[in-house]
Parts: structure tokens; C-alpha cells; sequence
């Protein structure tokens, strides 16, 4: 069985950031990830634009994929990008993040909130500029 871990990245970020932070912190296995183990394999979409019900869509097509390959939701976990749970230079948290974490659960995968934690938005965490992450 393969190991997954599925980034939702804001479609409208994605628009402009091509997810190599999140990429980078995965691999390196810092931010969100740290404590992960070897040989998960990573796995990238978009919410699917405003206001995030096409990630149904897209966990569905992921759930026939699961099903033809022969693995199981069990060994997937959906990480809600840092651009749509968190204040961030691109943007603040999204306003239907609550809504795409309660499709994702409904759908019946492990969820976790956030990827790549930036420095410098740390900072601002830290200095009050930005909110504090979840």
C-alpha cells in the first residue's frame, strides 16, 4: 500500500506560486511534516477555486484512483496548504477553509491543517501582524 500525503493549495495562489516551499518542507520533512516518515509519496491539487467544493470532486476521482490501484483512504493524509489556513505573504487564511476541512473529513480522510511554515511570517505571527496559526 502506498503512504500519500495530498496538498490542497489555494487556486488562487496556485495561480502565482507554483508550491515549492511546501514541496521543499515535505521533502526536507520540517514545518507540518516534520515527524513524517520515509517513503510517503506527495501528491498536489487545488482546492478547485472559490469556494472549495471542487475538492468533493477531486477526493472522489482520488477515491476511484485508491480503489483501481488497490490502496486504501486510510493511507492518505489531506495537508491544507499554509496559503489557505494561514496568514501568509500571499494572502490571509481563506474564508471557506472550515468548509473545506469538513469535505475533506466527510469524505473520510486524515486531515491536517497547514505544510510550509515561513520564517518571516513567523515573524509577523510573532510581532501581531499576523494572526496566530491554529
Amino acid at each position: 500500500m502506498a503512504k500519500t500525503a495530498l496538498i490542497i493549495q489555494c487556486d488562487i495562489v496556485a495561480k502565482k506560486c507554483v508550491g515549492y516551499a511546501c514541496m521543499k518542507s515535505f521533502e526536507t520533512r520540517t514545518g507540518k511534516f516534520a515527524g513524517l516518515e520515509e517513503g510517503v509519496n506527495y501528491l498536489s491539487t487545488t482546492c478547485g477555486g472559490c469556494c472549495g467544493m471542487g475538492v468533493a470532486a477531486k477526493l472522489e476521482d482520488l477515491n476511484r484512483k485508491l480503489k483501481r490501484w488497490g490502496d486504501s483512504k486510510d493511507d492518505v493524509t489531506v495537508y491544507l496548504a499554509s496559503c489557505i489556513v494561514s496568514d501568509n505573504y500571499h494572502n490571509p487564511p481563506c474564508p471557506h477553509k472550515e468548509y473545506i476541512k469538513e469535505i475533506v473529513e466527510r469524505k473520510g480522510y486524515k486531515f491536517i491543517s497547514g505544510t510550509y511554515i515561513s520564517k518571516t511570517a513567523q515573524k509577523k505571527r510573532e510581532a501581531g501582524i499576523y494572526k496566530p496559526l491554529e
